[in-house]
């Protein structure tokens, strides 16, 4: 049972005391937290489980067994799982996680667009993350700027391929294997044509939603805003606009990761490697 006195800050699993809360959406809410047993700081996603619709318990219980099965430096990583009951709260599942002190990419590009080496920076992360869980049969299926971390953490120095930015992909409590159908829950800003179809998704639907993430990136402005139903629309209606302004070899990749076709995209490693190339092409920003 969770708590250690009237006043004492929340307690989960005798284990993991809870601080302020991080973020909140669907079902979920995230808390910063000291894991008491080891003392060090970690993240812990908690789901309400007394009106819990059975697509939330299913959506807590795909991302425990998606994170348990992935390990890369560019998502984030799981450390335990567990359920309890937590006072004013009621019977909860949680996710404990490697806390990363920073911010998201929203948070960032609310400061306008990032220069096109921190964008290929941050893009070829993401695409190496990405890639690690498509090569184990695993579709992100809601790639957007919220479920990219920004760490604060100073980055390593000293090699050329080193990130200058570093990022860990969050949020795989919609992912599903290659072939899944579209999920409701997914972004619509950022859904693939596919996606917005209903129809069977790949991996190439995670090609095409970081694409529309890099675009914005770029040029500080979402390619589909809108409510839900008419970004879908405007979507299976034409490509995102790519601005004259835009670089040549970039305008040539976003266009490329973001054809009607998926099987005409390219994959997720292939866009690491160009966005590699593209990062080490770029001057280093100031």
């Amino acid at each position: 049972m969770s708590g250690r006195g009237r006043h004492a800050a929340p307690e989960l699993a005798h284990r993991y005391v809870l601080g302020p809360r991080l973020g909140e959406g669907g079902s979920a809410q995230v808390f910063r937290g000291v894991d008491t047993r080891l003392d060090r700081p970690v993240a812990v996603k908690i789901f309400r489980l007394d009106d819990a619709t059975p697509e939330q318990v299913r959506r807590y219980a795909q991302e425990a067994r998606v994170l348990a099965e992935l390990t890369h430096p560019t998502l984030v990583a799981l450390l335990d799982v567990g359920a309890d009951v937590l006072d004013g709260t009621g019977p909860v599942a949680f996710l404990v996680m490697e806390l990363v002190e920073g911010r998201t990419l929203r948070e960032l590009l609310a400061e306008g667009p990032t220069d096109a080496a921190t964008a290929a920076d941050i893009g070829r992360q993401v695409a190496q993350g990405l890639g690690h869980a498509h090569a184990a049969g695993v579709v992100h299926r809601d790639v957007k700027p919220s479920n990219v971390l920004v760490s604060s953490r100073t980055a390593p120095s000293g090699h050329r391929d080193a990130p200058r930015v570093p990022v860990v992909v969050a949020d795989f409590g919609i992912a599903a294997s290659h072939g899944g159908t579209a999920s409701a829950s997914a972004t619509a800003s950022y859904q693939s044509p596919e996606q917005a179809l209903g129809l069977d998704i790949g991996p190439g639907s995670d090609v095409y939603s970081l694409g529309l993430v890099l675009l914005e990136c770029l040029t500080g402005d979402r390619a589909y805003p809108g409510d839900p139903i008419s970004t879908s629309v405007a979507r299976l209606l034409h490509g995102p606009q790519v601005p004259p302004s835009v670089d040549p070899d970039w305008a040539r990749l976003l266009r490329a990761m973001t054809r009607q076709d998926p099987a005409q995209r390219p994959r997720m490693r292939a866009v690491e490697a160009e966005l590699r190339a593209l990062r080490l092409a770029a001057p280093a920003p100031a």
